[in-house]
């Protein structure tokens, strides 16, 4: 069995910087027969952050939806936010008569996807969830919150006071106290399931558009170059804290792969929960292939 892989670099226009990740193509005949042991091994084979598998339409049709997995090097997610930027480029950029879709599918749920002047929007799917645990780090010596984007994914925020104790941030908090990334035992009941990682960022001010800025650093098993749900999560704690509803996330300087990472909140009218999440980013074709299952 062979098919077909892109590799793009996403939350940048500039190749090798930005996250990377790789879109493998399903055909329609195979979606039922590709088990999930093999997407996983495929998934470690690439060893990037994620890899998503672009379930292709039946042959002869034109749906406006398109079915996608995401896996890490580990394990699946049930969302991730570059990957869907990634996917969106793919999917409304790069073929030479670009495709109308304008849903993708995730384990998370559907998000309607968006592009315009380069830039991919997703409305992406959330269950926002602040957690009773908190955990403490030595760069700041407070107790942080933990929060969940999805039930699956959720990330540790730390706030630190300049980019000089940023560059000191080099561990997983969650690794550190229960031993890997994958242990969520400690979340609320009903959300202990998928991975926590943990995401550091400083305010920088704003940018012309009026947006907040930070710069971030997030660690899950090692160090990621650009994480949209993670910073999907961060946008709306702030937000909720009355911080702002407009945000770019710059993530991976310190790695040498830059990402500009653009999310907007919009609340519910009591400003107790979170309406929508609009995540935005670039990306770019690094190369393509073909690989053997």
């Amino acid at each position: 069995m062979k098919l077909s892989f892109t590799t793009l670099d996403v939350f940048t226009t500039t190749r090798y910087t930005g996250n990377p990740v790789a879109i493998i193509e399903v055909p329609g005949s195979l979606s039922t027969t590709l088990t999930q042991e093999q997407k996983q091994s495929i998934a470690s084979e690439f060893n990037l952050s994620e890899i998503v598998f672009l379930h292709l339409p039946e042959e002869g049709t034109s749906p406006s939806s398109r079915k996608i997995d995401i896996f890490t090097s580990k394990a699946e997610v049930p969302f991730a936010g570059h990957p869907t930027i990634g996917t969106t480029h793919y999917l409304l950029s790069l073929p030479s008569s670009p495709q109308n879709v304008t849903t993708v599918h995730t384990k998370a749920g559907p998000m309607p996807i968006s592009l315009s002047s380069g830039l991919a929007s997703a409305s992406i799917p959330h269950s926002y969830h602040l957690h009773a645990k908190t955990y403490h780090s030595a760069l700041n010596g407070v107790a942080n919150p933990v929060a969940s984007i999805v039930n699956g994914m959720s990330f540790i925020y730390v706030s630190l006071p300049s980019l000089s104790a940023l560059s000191q941030a080099t561990t997983n908090l969650n690794e550190v106290e229960f031993g890997s990334t994958y242990n969520s035992e400690a979340l609320d009941e009903g959300w202990k399931n998928g991975l926590v990682g943990t995401m550091y960022y400083v305010f920088v001010g704003e940018d012309e558009e009026g947006r907040k800025k930070y710069r971030t650093r997030m660690w899950g098993s090692r160090e990621d170059p650009g994480t949209g749900s993670a910073s999907s999560g961060l946008a709306c704690f702030l937000a909720l804290k009355g911080e702002g509803k407009k945000f770019l996330f710059e993530q991976g300087v310190e790695m040498g792969r830059r990402n500009e990472i653009g999310v907007e909140v919009e609340l519910k009218g009591n400003g107790e929960g979170i309406e929508k999440v609009v995540l935005s980013g670039a990306a770019v074709k690094v190369m393509e292939g073909v690989l053997e299952v």
